[in-house]
């Protein structure tokens, strides 16, 4: 009993030394809550008390060790299981793009990609880790289709697009996740996981005549068998982005740049969001990732505005080889920040856009400097103000929307899009 007090004494002491506390959750890739402001406002409706409690709950030290037991602990139910199932919202049924009557009767497009022969997989290779799915040394993202939140963002994007028609020209494009692009189609067809194609194809659809979409899918499928995915993390591979963006300039009517443009940079050995999530994966632990990055032979230099406000100087590709294996993707434009621009000397026409965009957008920004004086990006999801009044005040021609698929049915991040559009 004595040692039972003593180990709880010694628990909360450390608990509450402020320097032990983290600031940043390598595991969930985010900023952890900040120790609150006091005003007298927060001080009289309660709320700063309720600040504490949040950041007392989400800084308590060790919490990452304690959250990778736990998902190690859960990884042992699934183990060589076949997947077979997923969350109910997975059953919701998207609507065909034909039906589909809401703000744009243009046709839908057809996914006739063809793709190569796939081999068998055996089964004892698959397994079901919380929401991430390891085939052999690769995970994969669950995609759940949600009518209603799709149809928020088509709204938002569409709002957007009519408030700047005949100022600037507004671009939607969605990008899938490797689930359907790069996984084996003889494992696909035995996962409960929305269809990709089908839930783009019914977004392109609903969204308004005045934005122009661009389809990646298809031109993904075609280069499935390179790699434009990584296998320990969610994210596209550069190569994945460029593919995008060649899309982008057709549709654009701009030189797409060729990658001969561009000073390939290499770093070894990353290790991203699957493998966190999948807690710390053996499998994927032996076959990291590299992250192969195309620096701008034209300019490296670009500014940033972080969350505190700062302008920072940074690098369009940054040298990350002695960072943290996990952070490694943060060499494309300096990771997300509210607000960046890049100017680039080379072009000198005045031409000029904005990516509004969340992650999948940073690999994908280097690779417009070849077709723009200056690119502006925003990330949404951190950014507070006006697009429309932004883009009339800077003078921008191109709006670029650029979200993969599974933002479109996360309700949190369509709120904040609505926000800015």
């Amino acid at each position: 009993m004595i040692v039972c007090f003593f180990v709880l004494l010694a628990v909360g002491f450390c608990v509450a030394i402020w320097p032990l506390r983290p600031t940043y959750s390598e595991l969930e890739k985010r900023e952890l809550t900040k120790f609150p402001k006091l005003s007298f406002s927060s001080l009289a409706s309660g709320e700063y008390f309720k600040g504490i409690g949040a950041w007392y709950a989400d800084t308590f030290p060790l919490r990452e060790a304690f959250m990778n037991v736990d998902s190690k602990i859960k990884s042992l139910y699934g183990v060589g299981d076949t997947v077979n199932e997923l969350p109910d919202a997975a059953a919701e049924e998207i609507p065909d793009a034909a039906d589909v009557t809401a703000v744009n009767d243009q046709p839908a497009v057809q996914t006739t990609a063809p793709v190569p022969e796939d081999q068998d997989v055996d089964d004892s290779l698959i397994q079901k880790l919380s929401s991430v799915l390891i085939v052999d040394d690769a995970g994969y993202e669950y995609y759940n289709f949600s009518k209603a939140t799709a149809d928020r963002y088509v709204a938002a994007v569409s709002r957007a697009a009519n408030s700047l028609q005949g100022t600037a020209r507004v671009f939607d494009v969605v990008v899938p996740t490797s689930m359907d692009i790069t996984l084996s189609d003889k494992v696909r067809k035995r996962i409960n996981t929305g269809d990709q194609s089908k839930a783009i194809d019914y977004i392109y659809a609903a969204v308004s005549p005045n934005c122009i979409t661009v389809k990646t899918f298809d031109a993904l499928r075609a280069h499935r068998e390179e790699y434009v995915y990584f296998r320990t993390d969610h994210h596209w591979t550069a190569l994945g982005a460029y593919y995008a963006y060649r899309e982008y300039a057709a549709k654009a009517g701009l030189r797409p740049a060729e990658l001969s443009e561009f000073t390939e940079r290499r770093f070894e050995d990353f290790v991203g969001a699957f493998y966190s999530d999948s807690g710390k994966n053996k499998a994927l632990e032996k076959n990291p990732d590299t992250v192969i990055a195309y620096e701008p032979k034209a300019t490296n230099a670009m500014e940033f505005t972080d969350k505190n406000g700062k302008v920072v100087k940074w690098d369009i590709i940054t040298d990350v080889s002695k960072w943290n294996k996990s952070s490694l993707y943060n060499t494309f434009i300096g990771g997300d920040n509210p607000y960046s621009i890049i100017r680039n000397p080379g072009v000198t026409d005045g031409s000029s856009c904005v990516v509004v965009k969340e992650s999948f957008g940073n690999a994908f920004v280097p690779f417009l400097l070849g077709n723009y004086s200056e690119i502006h990006v925003i990330d949404y999801r951190y950014w507070n103000g006006n697009l429309a009044n932004f883009v009339r005040d800077k003078g921008v021609k191109d709006v670029i929307y650029l979200n993969n698929i599974s933002a479109t049915r996360n309700a949190s991040l369509v709120k904040k899009l609505e926000g800015i559009s």
